[in-house]
């Protein structure tokens, strides 16, 4: 999930005070300032973007384990949902502290830290005998991750600061790693245990730990001046935009992540109502990762041709439909035509609604807090909602109770009349 956005940050070694700036950043990473005190320790490009890949590797991981953590650990939904959601919590509040720590002890002393908290979490979470043990270790493992991407996106940046090449770079390395924790995720479940997918998180923790400390005293070189030429760089004009204007927009982007509650949903319905294995299970959730692949520069160049409102209420409507078409299907390989759906969909919405908050905030550095608390907290309470309907009424429950909530956003996004700002040129 990210904002098909780009980012501007003058090199880092430049004496003169800078001109304002904006830095934009996927949605689900937190932002990276340019501060008045200026970071020379970046990671290596060819240390940060492997960091990346492998970050995310944990993140995605989990998702086709959670029906066999639910039944070992005796689980509600809510509770399963909790499980996955954590880690959401534990990113949200140490993003704050982890773009500090980048800017006063450096990339690699940052994401050496954030590799430590992670292996630590995953061998918390791998030991976990109940609930309230696992709980615990997922916020220490969101901690580490938010370190490890905040430190790993800004060495990206200072690496490949022209116009759209850190996000590129930044987006495939991300889904690159969203796969493989897919898959492996539901391999390990299925051969060995839920316990097996901690392990291997604690593995590539420990590798991100080790290669990144000793990396930490590389030479970082800077980009070249036709790079620095080629690089446009984005000023926020004129005032921000009202509180008024931009409320609406965050309660649009809190809704879309909400609606990614649909990762703890599908496994648990697909195993009761068609047995689904945790291989089966991340092959659907596979479907959803790649189609926010394929859609993330499409819908990115739709923004920019029609403007983000209308590209926020079709996506939100292609969502739904995608979403309620789960409950009719015959058998479970008739999921991946919703789930296609639903991927594209959700991409084009996610892109559209963050770039309205960041448009109508004025692209300023706020703007881009803005987008983070309103998506995170969306990862955090959408997926024990989710749960919660299900113990209360089913797990069917959250394929009709997910599209009214997105027919409410829809709603507020027909009858919200603030300005269209237009979209953030790429």
């Amino acid at each position: 999930m990210a904002i098909d956005e780009r980012t501007s940050l003058p090199h880092e070694t430049e004496p003169e005070a800078p001109a304002p700036i904006v830095t934009v950043v996927p949605i689900d990473e937190p932002e990276i300032a340019a501060a008045e005190r200026r970071i020379e320790r970046a990671l290596p490009f060819a240390i940060a973007l492997p960091a990346v890949v492998l970050t995310y590797w944990t993140v995605d991981i989990l998702a086709p384990a959670l029906p066999a953590i639910q039944d070992d650990l005796a689980l509600s939904a809510a509770g399963t949902g909790l499980v996955f959601s954590l880690l959401f919590l534990g990113r949200l509040v140490a993003n704050i502290p982890a773009a500090f720590l980048v800017d006063r002890t450096g990339a690699a002393v940052t994401a050496a830290a954030g590799g430590a908290l992670l292996t630590l979490g995953s061998l918390g979470a791998a030991l976990a005998g109940s609930g309230g043990m696992l709980f615990p270790a997922r916020i220490l493992q969101g901690v580490g991750i938010s370190l490890l991407v905040t430190a790993s996106l800004r060495s990206i940046l200072r690496a490949k600061p022209g116009q759209g090449a850190a996000m590129t770079y930044f987006g495939f390395a991300a889904t690159i790693g969203g796969v493989f924790g897919l898959q492996s995720g539901g391999y390990l479940t299925e051969r060995f245990s839920w316990r097996a997918v901690f392990v291997l998180c604690m593995g590539l923790a420990a590798v991100l730990t080790v290669s990144i400390f000793l990396a930490r005293g590389a030479r970082v070189t800077a980009p070249n001046e036709a790079t620095k030429k080629a690089h446009t760089e984005i000023t926020a004009a004129g005032t921000a935009a009202s509180l008024r204007s931009v409320l609406p927009a965050l309660l649009f982007n809190f809704l879309v992540f909400f609606n990614y509650s649909i990762w703890v949903a599908l496994p648990l319905y697909t195993e009761r109502r068609f047995g689904a294995s945790a291989e089966d299970n991340a092959n659907l959730l596979l479907v959803i990762t790649i189609m926010h692949l394929v859609a993330a520069f499409p819908a990115g160049r739709a923004i920019r041709t029609w403007g983000g409102q209308p590209i926020l209420i079709v996506g939100l409507l292609v969502a739904i439909a995608g979403t309620l078409l789960v409950l009719p299907v015959p058998s479970i390989n008739w999921l991946a035509i919703p789930l296609v759906l639903y991927g594209a969909g959700m991409v084009a919405a996610s892109t559209a609604g963050s770039d309205i908050v960041l448009q109508r905030a004025g692209l300023s550095g706020r703007a881009v807090g803005m987008v983070r608390l309103s998506s995170d907290l969306g990862l955090v309470v959408g997926p024990y909602v989710t749960g919660a309907l299900s113990d209360a009424f089913g797990y069917r429950t959250p394929f009709l109770a997910l599209p009214i909530v997105t027919v409410g956003a829809v709603i507020l996004a027909l009858r919200d009349r603030s300005p269209d700002l237009g979209a953030t040129r790429v």
